[in-house]
């Protein structure tokens, strides 16, 4: 069954759009926090936005052309990636992400009024709300029965109509379904947020290049479930050139796996055009989503590892670092300390070598074209500082041939 797109959209007192108007989806129905994080963005104010029962079924509005993009949630610093999302990413034919939001995300439970907690026997959500709130449910309703839902605002209307006791979904989702918020602050880790992303079809209204982006990610198929590729990923996790780059595996429901990678930055930094190389590289079937800004910004304690970037405010200026990202970035300094030093001993040892042979046949050990030559290598590679680099290169190098 298509999802509708509403024909007459609340407009701006002024009647007058910022934006050009534009269609919009999300995962719905009203009252998610997809659907808040769709209405922080000054380009959907105003604009027609349509519900969706899934990720999927958004996605899918956006490419058969019902709208012009979609809000779909992909990740939370507590619960990890959200696997419909991923799975509905590589299933599209085609998309590209115009910019993501991140958004702060706190639970109540609600009810039908005049329901005490003692009967609430059955509770609904979507999955990555029962991760979050399942110590609190064990607490307090330890005998309640989980019952997953595709949305946190789905689950409130189940509740509303009578299917379920009580929704976990944000104290703002009672209002739309006539519920009572009978606790609030139910999850287990406060300061979470989750990331949502804008996806739409290549080349359609708001997908030029980017003034900045923050983040390029890619997905894909691996043949093999999970666990099966868990080698695979792991080895790219620990290349000295992808320690920045998040990767993710969920089942595809079948016999498969998709990997979601993140990598921070855009192409057009040589870091990210590297990784993402790479990564096509070692997984073929890997399809870039495009180079995106981050729109909206939770506090940097806030963030967890799987959302990590180097992402400027609104305003241009860098936001001020977590110390667990300085913790992670001097692992990746240390891990590319070992590489480096590896790669130098081998320089070394291939150096004498040249060395002995050179020595052997009557000759110097020393080429000074060829110093010439390195020399400007490394200072058109790495700027003002690369020759001073080269400098010390082969000075480490030169020395005397081993006897």
């Amino acid at each position: 069954m298509r999802t509708p797109v509403p024909d007459n959209p609340a407009r701006p007192a002024s009647g007058r759009l910022p934006y050009p108007e534009r269609r919009f989806a999300y995962l719905g129905p009203e009252g998610t926090f997809t659907e808040r994080a769709l209405r922080s963005l000054p380009e959907a104010a105003g604009s027609p936005l349509a519900p969706a029962a899934t990720a999927a079924d958004a996605l899918a509005l956006v490419c058969r052309g019902a709208v012009d993009a979609a809000m779909v949630p992909v990740d939370n610093t507590v619960a990890g990636v959200v696997a419909d999302t991923v799975r509905a990413l590589a299933e599209s034919p085609a998309l590209t992400v115009l910019r993501e939001v991140v958004f702060p995300v706190d639970f109540a439970l609600l009810v039908r009024p005049g329901t005490p907690l003692v009967r609430v026997g059955t509770v609904s959500g979507h999955p990555h709300a029962g991760t979050q709130v399942a110590g609190w449910l064990d607490r307090r309703v330890p005998r309640a029965r989980w019952i997953p839902a595709p949305s946190n605002a789905e689950a409130a209307r189940r509740v509303r109509d009578g299917e379920c006791d009580a929704a976990v979904a944000g104290d703002f989702t009672a209002a739309h379904y006539g519920l009572r918020v009978l606790f609030t602050g139910i999850q287990d880790t406060a300061g979470a947020a989750t990331r949502f992303l804008l996806c739409a079809r290549p080349g359609g209204p708001g997908t030029g290049h980017p003034a900045r982006a923050d983040r390029t990610s890619l997905v894909g198929r691996l043949p093999g479930r999970p666990e099966d590729v868990d080698g695979l990923v792991d080895g790219l996790r620990r290349h000295p050139f992808l320690r920045a780059v998040s990767l993710r595996t969920v089942s595809d429901g079948r016999s498969g796996s998709v990997l979601f990678a993140d990598c921070p930055g855009g192409t057009d930094r040589p870091a990210t055009a590297r990784a993402v190389g790479l990564l096509r590289l070692r997984v073929p079937g890997l399809r870039s989503l495009g180079s995106y800004p981050s729109a909206a910004h939770v506090p940097s304690y806030e963030r967890s590892k799987t959302m990590h970037t180097e992402i400027t405010s609104e305003a241009g200026g860098p936001t001020v670092p977590a110390s667990g990202d300085i913790a992670r970035l001097r692992e990746q300094i240390d891990a590319l300390d070992r590489f480096l030093i590896g790669t130098l001993k081998q320089r070394l040892e291939t150096s004498r070598e040249i060395q002995r042979i050179r020595t052997g046949s009557g000759g110097s050990h020393v080429d000074s074209g060829r110093e010439v030559s390195i020399r400007g290598r490394y200072a058109e590679e790495l700027g003002e500082g690369g020759a001073g680099v080269a400098e010390a290169l082969l000075e480490m190098c030169r020395g005397r041939s081993p006897r």
